[in-house]
């Protein structure tokens, strides 16, 4: 009897709880919270360091005139691609071609008398050698009558003043001959002629120099392209910049003429503050747009980056800067040198990455986690994070390419709260 009220009444009891389970169930999913929601997919992570540059050529020149003068002939107009060498225009100056006529044929004259003076030199050696040769030949003359004279007087052949005689000869050939060796030694140290080589060859190379500068100012009559590429401009009259410079303009030395761009993609120098040059390395991914070309976004890479700083160019700032190149992918048409240009350089870029935006992650204490949205529930979950952009937070581990995660911190949301998707704001 006890026992089957016991049982009747435990029955009653799991009938309850469970009741209570049950409408705690329901009215707890009539109270999910509403929360934006987002499904993990895997996406590109980027950093992005913003900067102003300016579109440019890799390779530009001015082109002076190195020399006054009147101009001659103008080849060339804004816009016409060059070669490397073409001469672009000419200088009028008959003073120029006047002196470089006169020190050719300056230089060919002493040029000349070099050969002259070695021949002058050959002819002095010869005649000092002949001297040298004729004496001995004397010397050695002298020397057999003597010897003879000496048998001849011994046997009472000749008296002794023949012998004396000979002897006195044979002295002054000796005198003769030594002198002679002498005056060929010392010919060979002055050149046998004064010295007329050596000198004839410090008149040529003197005549050479003066030579050489006036060719080297003839030859500046003549302005050609330093490289190839395309003339951006023609000089102006300084006295009219809307009227470009013709034939017979005066020009002045040193005076522009032409400005060259290279025929190599374009470039965007930036200048990166001090402070954040230290994230720049080489190689790195840029995007370049601008105000000038709107909607456009040019890819490119940090190709250089200058290895001092400079003060900035602002004048009411101290900072410094340093110049840093990044060259374009591609150069569309639309590109001016010149142009203003924004540059993101992408100081982090990791594709196929997990990246959630920054108000998903909380953190406690020492750990950083997100909800996770499992059945209608929200769940902590534990990550890692690696490096944290304005918006976005890239996630190493801890959530993968599926998971649907709460976006947004909201009061009340909670581990085992229930949740449901906030619905999208009516299109306007």
């Amino acid at each position: 009897m006890h026992r089957t009220r016991n049982l009747i009444i435990l029955v009653v009891a799991l009938v309850s709880i469970v009741g209570i389970a049950l409408f705690a169930s329901n009215r707890g999913r009539g109270d999910a919270l509403p929360v934006k929601m987002q499904r993990i997919a895997l996406t590109t992570f980027t950093v992005k360091l913003p900067e102003n540059g300016v579109v440019m050529r890799p390779l530009a020149a001015t082109v002076p005139t190195l020399i006054a003068g009147n101009i001659g002939s103008i080849n060339v107009k804004a816009g016409d691609r060059v070669s490397d060498g073409q001469v672009l225009a000419t200088i009028a100056n008959p003073t120029l071609i006047f002196n470089a006529a006169g020190s050719q044929a300056d230089y060919s004259s002493a040029a000349a008398n070099i050969s002259a003076a070695r021949v002058q030199e050959e002819n002095a050696r010869v005649g000092y050698q002949a001297a040298v040769d004729t004496n001995r030949s004397a010397l050695e003359e002298a020397r057999r009558v003597y010897d003879s004279d000496v048998t001849l007087y011994d046997n009472k052949a000749i008296p002794r003043n023949q012998l004396d005689q000979d002897r006195s000869k044979l002295e002054q050939a000796q005198v003769a001959y030594s002198q002679a060796l002498e005056q060929a030694k010392l010919g060979a140290i002055s050149g046998f002629n004064g010295n007329s080589v050596q000198y004839a060859e410090a008149a040529a190379r003197k005549s050479q120099i003066l030579n050489a500068q006036n060719q080297q100012q003839l030859a500046f009559t003549r302005i050609v392209a330093p490289f190839s590429g395309t003339i951006q401009t023609v000089a102006a009259q300084p006295s009219d910049p809307l009227r470009s410079l013709q034939s017979g303009d005066a020009v002045t030395e040193g005076q522009a003429m032409f400005t060259i761009a290279g025929n190599g993609g374009y470039i965007v120098k930036a200048q990166v503050d001090e402070q954040d040059v230290i994230n720049v390395r080489l190689g790195q991914r840029a995007n370049v747009s601008g105000q000038d070309f709107p909607n456009k976004t040019i890819a490119g890479h940090v190709a250089h980056i200058a290895p001092v700083a400079t003060k900035s160019t602002d004048a009411t700032s101290t900072a410094k800067q340093v110049l840093t190149t990044i060259a374009l992918d591609s150069s569309p048409s639309f590109l001016k040198d010149g142009m203003t240009a924004d540059v993101d350089i992408l100081t982090t870029y990791v594709p196929n990455a997990v990246v959630v935006p920054n108000d998903a992650v909380t953190k406690s204490g020492s750990k950083t986690y997100v909800f996770v949205v499992e059945n209608g529930i929200a769940r902590k979950r534990l990550v890692r994070v690696g490096r944290v952009a304005d918006t976005q937070t890239w996630v190493t581990s801890g959530l993968a390419p599926g998971d649907t995660i709460v976006t947004t911190k909201v009061p009340g949301l909670a581990d085992g709260r229930l949740v449901k998707p906030l619905p999208s704001p009516s299109p306007s």
